[in-house]
């Protein structure tokens, strides 16, 4: 799925408020599936040191992996 105007990296937004000095809050992100290198990749739009998620967002982006992967190995048959 493409959606247009959609920038991957920070907004400068802080939804839940910082968590530290090291925080920099809202992170956009995608992930596409490259059959061509075998490989699902997560995109930041920027270097990142950490990720923190909240259990909710942290399972879909765990099942969000998983759907990719399913991807690519349907892919490969």
């Amino acid at each position: 799925m493409i959606i247009k105007n959609f920038k991957i990296g920070a907004t400068g937004n802080f939804p839940r408020g910082a968590t530290d000095d090291t925080d920099k809050g809202e992170l956009r992100m995608a992930l596409t599936v490259d059959h061509q290198q075998g490989i699902v990749r997560l995109l930041f739009g920027e270097p990142i040191a950490w990720l923190g998620l909240p259990a909710n967002e942290a399972r879909a982006l765990a099942t969000l992996l998983n759907e990719r992967a399913d991807e690519l190995e349907r892919g490969r048959t």
